[in-house]
């Protein structure tokens, strides 16, 4: 009887406790969404100041390079939710479906880990599933970015050692990747050749370049042209080794990546060799399966094996990713 009476408040609280978890994702994710508005609202209110400006003056504003508008705090929230605001075109996802999604996982896991934990420790963990989600998803949009961009780097460079060889200088060699090249190489080569515009040297440019995408390939890049411009020397030569030793690591990353294919695959089958041998239990033998189904404690023991079976997923990709890395 006491169980019953627990059951039915159990189901009674679950969607008070799933509207709580959302009410929280809620407010954390407008309080960021506010940030980042009010940060594009200074900066078209700044744009303004300087167009008005610009009108009713004749004497021309010195070339100054700005500094960042975010502030650490902003940019600590940014890298806790891997999200650069640097780069909007990585963005694929809409910010409503991504809002939609994480309130889904949030209600999810409160809804699971009140009866698993007690009701303080579901309250918290579904804010924190959520933010989880939000997490991952800017993350795998900053991964598909810069893995694109990292495939069109030989291009790129040896786009860049036909202009030099040619007779171009090295701002119209980059001006001309930024014309040629497909996207996303396209729109980040048009970024380095607006900051030389403005007065950045071009390793420092590239510099900027290595620190949006995170590829070591354009830090590179800049050190030799950084040396090169202190040193001397045939500057197409140096940049055509630098572009063959680059041709070299994406070969080599390609075959990384087919090599942890294997892996992929084996973790693929241990996910779901269990949900093979339920299904098969539940025609041999249907009550061990029901013991996990109907009983609070089989549910409880099921939810934690699903959440260190994910556990275990979430640690062979990442150790995947960082043989690959390597």
């Amino acid at each position: 009887m006491d169980e019953r009476i627990a059951r039915g408040m159990t189901m009674r609280d679950g969607p008070l406790l799933a509207l709580a978890a959302v009410l929280m994702l809620g407010l954390i994710l407008g309080a960021l969404a506010l940030v980042h508005a009010g940060a594009e609202k200074r900066l078209r209110e700044r744009i303004r100041g300087l167009s008005q400006a610009a009108e009713t003056t004749t004497a021309l504003p010195s070339i100054r390079v700005g500094r960042s508008t975010h502030g650490p705090l902003r940019m600590r929230i940014f890298r806790i939710l891997c999200f650069n605001p640097d780069i909007p075109q990585e963005q694929v996802v809409a910010w409503p479906l991504i809002l939609l999604l994480s309130a889904a996982v949030a209600c999810l896991a409160t809804w699971w880990l009140d009866s698993m934990l007690g009701r303080p420790l579901g309250l918290a963990a579904g804010p924190v599933a959520g933010v989880l989600t939000v997490r991952s998803v800017f993350r795998w949009q900053h991964s598909r970015y810069c893995e694109a961009v990292f495939r069109q780097i030989p291009d790129a460079l040896g786009l860049m050692v036909r202009a030099i060889r040619a007779g171009l200088p090295l701002a119209e060699a980059l001006r001309n990747i930024s014309r040629e090249m497909p996207s996303p190489t396209k729109e980040e080569f048009a970024r380095v050749v607006g900051d030389i515009a403005i007065g950045r040297p071009v390793e420092a440019a590239l510099v900027r370049l290595h620190e949006r995408t995170g590829l070591t390939e354009y830090a590179f890049l800049a050190v030799t042209l950084g040396l090169q411009s202190q040193t001397g020397g045939s500057l197409a030569e140096t940049l055509d080794n630098l572009s063959d030793m680059v041709r070299k690591r994406v070969a080599m990353a390609k075959r990384a990546k087919a090599m942890a294919g294997e892996a992929k695959a084996q973790a693929g089958l241990l996910v779901v060799l269990p949900f093979i041998a339920a299904l098969a239990m539940s025609f041999i033998q249907p009550f061990y399966i029901a013991a996990f189904t109907q009983n609070p404690t089989g549910q409880r023991m099921a939810m934690i094996g699903l959440g260190m079976m994910l556990l275990g997923v979430l640690t062979i990709r990442w150790l995947i990713r960082q043989a690959g890395r390597d």
